[in-house]
């Protein structure tokens, strides 16, 4: 199996920059490219210089410990640069062209065992790496907002991954702190999918009846949530949020799994820049009323993770490890349909295919 011990970062912005530091904090060399001179400055001054300086001034870390993480990161315009490294993690703007040509040039350049992972969270990553040679070497590393807090990292097998690779990027996850779970490539992988199609299904009804407080509260009653699905989408970015619900209704919507529209309160959230109350109130207590959605975005939650299992997308136990530790729920799709029952179950995920969310999974 390859050691890792010199990781390149390609695209040193907010996402790049804390898987850059959780590698140097966890030990490993790390190496990041950025456009010019310049940014590759300015992005270390900011990301890195300033981000230790002020744990050292919170008494997080020493002076001597953040010197040595600072030591432990450089900065290049140059992809030549890279070649240097075990691990090259690409972290640029969700541009599937820029992408691809990204790829390309790490590959002219770097051995021939350097692996080269893709930390998008839409695009499939055989099509990134279509033009990268000995793929087999070529993977999916997903990260998950804040990288420097989240534990989960997606590990994704494209069809050419070796079990070289794969196993490689197990360990590295491992290295870095991190809870990997496996998952075959696939629109959105596993997690994303799962809550992209819950705060579709949240997102819907709003209006009149159910303010954002009311949608909310739904949320971490029917989920067991401390903070609801609302509150994650603000703290995401409404843009982010309406972008990916287009992207997973593009990719499944009108296949044998099905997906929910994106709705036109997302929409304009995102077109017309609202900023969302999550104190709006009063909230809704009608039981009726809440349990029209809260069953519904439970019935389809169940839909697609039934889906992910019948594809072989994930294992039914990295499925619910993955959404308790990325998304904080504390119970798995799995967890919460064996403590229903399958009648309750599959009841609630017909409600999801009569609104012509979902196509009925196989059980």
């Amino acid at each position: 199996m390859k050691e890792v011990k010199t990781v390149g970062v390609v695209g040193f912005g907010v996402m790049g920059a804390a898987i850059g530091l959780n590698a140097a904090m966890s030990g490993y060399r790390v190496v990041f490219k950025e456009l010019n001179d310049e940014l590759v400055k300015a992005m270390y001054g900011k990301f890195v210089a300033k981000a230790m300086a002020k744990r050292v001034e919170q008494g997080k870390m020493s002076q001597e410990e953040a010197d040595k993480i600072c030591g432990a990161i450089t900065g290049t315009a140059n992809f030549a640069d890279l070649a240097v490294c075990d691990l090259i993690i690409e972290a640029v703007v969700e541009n599937i062209d820029l992408k691809i040509q990204c790829f390309e040039e790490i590959s002219k350049v770097v051995p021939k065992d350097t692996i080269i992972v893709s930390n998008t969270s839409t695009f499939p990553i055989q099509t990134l790496m279509q033009k990268v040679d000995n793929p087999a070497r070529t993977a999916g590393l997903h990260y998950f907002f804040p990288a420097n807090v989240n534990r989960l990292v997606e590990v994704i097998r494209q069809k050419a991954t070796s079990d070289e690779t794969y196993e490689a990027l197990m360990a590295f996850a491992k290295g870095n702190k991190k809870v990997p779970i496996t998952v075959m490539d696939f629109p959105g992988f596993a997690v994303n999918p799962v809550f992209i199609a819950a705060y579709l299904v949240l997102d819907s009804f709003a209006g009149d009846k159910y303010n954002i407080a009311t949608l909310e509260s739904i949320s971490q009653e029917f989920l067991g949530l401390k903070f609801g699905i609302m509150w994650v989408q603000k703290g995401a970015g409404l843009g982010t949020c309406y972008h990916a619900g287009v992207s997973m209704g593009e990719y499944l919507a009108n296949t044998d799994i099905g997906y929910p529209p994106v709705p036109a309160f997302l929409k304009k959230s995102f077109e017309e820049k609202l900023e969302w109350d999550l104190a709006d109130g009063p909230i809704l207590e009608d039981k009726a009323a809440r349990s029209a959605v809260g069953d519904l975005l439970v019935g389809s939650i169940f839909c697609i993770s039934q889906h992910l299992i019948a594809k072989k997308v994930v294992s039914v136990d990295d499925l619910d490890l993955g959404v308790r530790t990325s998304l904080a729920w504390p119970k798995g799709p799995f967890q919460m349909m064996n403590e229903m029952g399958a009648d309750k179950t599959r009841q609630l995920m017909q409600l999801a295919v009569d609104k012509g969310y979902f196509k009925m999974p196989p059980m």
